[in-house]
């Protein structure tokens, strides 16, 4: 009998074993729920870019929702968005606009890299943040993300050109206008500037220098209406509220119409 006890013993054992062996890893105690799975399974856990965790869960101060903070980064969950990190410069220009009681809200997805490589950026529900070295880290959100996105020119050799060669990435947040009728973004080489009842529309180059003579918004061309374009013979042309400006490349100079509106 008492060797059938033994042998029974030593299943028992080399089952619990093969159990401990075959078992995923725990999640890390310190934190639960969908953050600690994500921080665990997604993020690399304490051995990760996050490193270890500095608080406990802490519910958000509008109730939507929960974060974590960790010695690399944060990680913020909603019901409706999930459980996402933000951690360096992105997660420092998020804290400029409120957190998630900002307009940007929660974070939506993780970090991720532009198809150029050139930049970081994150989206979040209410905008997006994006990064470089070489500008920092900026928000846009609303119609001057949505002019960005949808931004292209023909350049030289009728190639389409997108907001990012011609624009370069944000160098400010959405700042509004000082007559505050409108907002603003600046860029490495131009602006978006939108307002109620002229959208929102990009400034750049030679036109922009000239507008810049004027006064900017506050001048007496006010906002710009439209894109520009190339009208004829080369002359590019952009209408604004109070009139238009030219730029003629043959004579490198932007000329100023008051009053005065060219269609394309």
């Amino acid at each position: 009998m008492g060797e059938i006890v033994r042998k029974f013993s030593t299943v028992l054992v080399s089952a619990a074993l093969l159990l401990g062996v075959a078992s995923p890893a725990q999640a890390d105690p310190r934190v639960g729920g969908e953050i600690g799975y994500a921080y665990d399974y997604s993020y690399g856990g304490s051995g990760g870019f996050l490193g270890n965790p500095t608080t406990g869960e802490v519910r958000t101060p509008n109730g939507k929702g929960a974060y974590v903070v960790f010695q690399g980064g944060s990680v913020y969950w909603s019901p409706w968005t999930g459980a996402h990190e933000v951690h360096g410069e992105i997660r420092n220009g998020y804290a400029r606009t409120g957190w998630e009681n900002g307009l940007l809200g929660f974070p939506v997805t993780d970090e991720l890299t532009s198809d150029s490589r050139r930049a970081k950026f994150q989206r979040f529900e209410g905008g997006v943040v994006l990064w470089t070295p070489w500008t920092g880290a900026h928000e846009m959100h609303g119609a001057i993300r949505a002019a960005y996105n949808d931004f292209y020119t023909y350049g030289e050799g009728y190639d389409v050109a997108e907001a990012e060669d011609v624009l370069g990435f944000p160098t400010s947040d959405e700042i509004r206008t000082p007559d505050g009728r409108g907002a603003y973004n600046t860029f490495q080489w131009g602006s978006i500037y939108w307002s109620p009842g002229s959208g929102a529309h990009a400034v750049y180059g030679a036109i922009r220098d000239a507008w810049a003579g004027q006064g900017y918004e506050n001048g007496r061309l006010g906002f710009p209406l439209e894109d520009e374009y190339v009208y004829e013979e080369g002359i590019v042309v952009q209408n604004f509220e109070g009139g238009l400006i030219a730029f003629d490349p043959f004579e490198g100079r932007a000329h100023v119409f008051p009053g005065e509106h060219l269609w394309d």
